[in-house]
């Protein structure tokens, strides 16, 4: 294991999350364009139905999934509920995992993969 996949997997520890659950919550395209587009800032649900393009059912249906797995949280500022990412390190793993899989040039996408 080298030293890059060791600090990330260690960042998981230490955030209390099973590496499992945190990729069975960000496998869907979805999940990661929500969390993608929440980036560094707090948005509400509009917000990220503009930047996302999704529809706001779906939207809705990933935020709680995203919640319920504690990779976002919430606060109300009075009609509006607010989300952010819960944990800095999630864009990190996630850039880091993209980084990495770009690198692999023997991927293929079989049945089993989609």
């Amino acid at each position: 294991m080298n030293d890059d996949t060791y600090k990330f997997l260690l960042i998981l520890m230490v955030s209390n999350m099973k590496v499992e659950k945190f990729l069975k919550c960000i496998v869907d395209q979805n999940r990661r364009q929500i969390v993608d587009c929440l980036g560094n800032s707090e948005k509400c649900v509009n917000e990220i139905i503009d930047q996302t393009h999704l529809e706001q059912t779906l939207v809705s249906f990933h935020l709680k999934a995203l919640k319920n797995c504690g990779l976002i949280e919430c606060r109300r500022e009075g009609k509006k509920i607010l989300y952010k990412i819960s944990h800095p390190q999630i864009l990190n793993i996630l850039n880091y995992i993209k980084e990495q899989s770009s690198k692999i040039t023997d991927l293929t996408q079989g049945e089993e993969c989609e």
